[in-house]
């Protein structure tokens, strides 16, 4: 095993300016403040590093494109990681980043294709471009509370990333967010995002539905398809108003939802001439999506489904074999008979 000596270092100042050995397992010198700029870039023989308690700051660039690095310690009262820390190491499986941490900056683990999951600490309230950018076996991620905006590309690319946990401080999702996301099945919008940039989830092939969150109790779930992301916040502007606006086209899949959601919470005469106007094809998406809650209120709080055309309903959901929707409107049938 190799290890490094303290000609291996030039420092100045408490900065390592510069890492001059062949790599190992390094070990910095007690004392260093600083990483610097570049200070171990493309060093490619390093293989893991342990730094001071003394070191509080990491500079841009510091471990980009060591290809051999696999893990690393971030030491306690670092409170940013600079831009393009660790891009493009290729073999990092590893990386603690400790809670005094509040800022990740951009492009910082870019095309880091070994890492499979990383635990972003509670206090961090801001997340870089483009951070996570082709980490293809990155699997799931949680987003801590405080976070109120994902910028750019930030998971793009990420093809096996499965789970995404977005926290209810998120108001905004940025550009290619995570497009590309190959392996993404579903995913909850909060109620306090107000802006989701063109493509946000482009290419997300795997990708089935989208959960808006209405409230703390109540979402409505969306079928994925292109350029959903603009669609959205209008959706969550009209059921927050309780107006339907005209100009706003959008496909059946989610103008349909959007208005019977009206009625459940604000009884949207326009909504409902909507919905009376599109239910045949309404009411068997629906049933399509196994989505029972808007049937329930449908059957509920309209009476648009009648004995003349309650059976071919029945018999659509035994076809589509949803089980608990036909149960359902079995139980309507016997109650509207009666």
């Amino acid at each position: 095993m190799q290890m490094s000596s303290n000609n291996d270092f030039e420092i100045e100042n408490g900065v390592l300016v510069k890492y001059t050995g062949a790599g190992g397992d390094v070990v910095i010198p007690d004392g260093v403040t600083s990483i610097g700029d570049w200070a171990f870039s493309r060093c490619e023989g390093l293989t893991s590093v342990t730094m001071p308690d003394s070191v509080t700051s990491i500079e841009d660039h510091a471990f980009c494109e060591c290809t051999s690095l696999t893990s690393i310690v971030i030491p306690n009262g670092v409170t940013t990681i600079g831009d393009y820390m660790f891009h493009s190491c290729k073999s990092l499986t590893s990386v603690t980043i400790p809670d005094s941490v509040t800022s990740i900056g951009k492009c910082v683990f870019v095309d880091c294709i070994s890492l499979t999951n990383i635990t972003i600490p509670n206090h961090v309230t801001s997340i870089g471009d483009w951070t996570f950018y082709k980490c293809t076996n990155l699997i799931s991620i949680a987003i801590p509370d405080g976070v109120t905006s994902i910028g750019s590309g930030v998971w793009n690319s990420c093809e096996r990333l499965t789970s995404v946990k977005i926290p209810d401080s998120l108001n905004s999702i940025g550009n290619w967010a995570f497009a590309c996301c190959k392996s993404l099945t579903s995913i909850m919008i909060p109620k306090r995002v107000i802006n989701i940039v063109e493509a946000a989830f482009w290419g997300c092939e795997s990708l089935t539905n989208i959960k808006i969150a209405i409230s703390d109790e109540k979402f409505l779930i969306v079928g994925y398809y292109i350029e959903v992301e603009k669609d959205i916040v209008a959706v969550k502007e009209m059921l927050r108003t309780g107006k339907m606006d005209k100009e706003v086209k959008m496909p059946l899949c989610m103008k349909f939802q959007m208005a019977v959601e009206m009625i459940d919470l604000h009884d949207n005469a326009e909504a409902k001439a909507y919905v009376k106007k599109m239910l045949t094809k309404g009411v068997k998406m629906l049933i399509d999506n196994g989505n029972l809650q808007l049937i329930q209120v449908l059957l509920g709080k309209t009476d648009f489904v009648t004995k003349k055309n309650v059976d071919k309903y029945i018999q659509y959901a035994i076809d589509q074999k949803q089980q608990e929707i036909y149960l359902d409107l079995i139980r309507y049938k016997n109650a509207i008979m009666a």
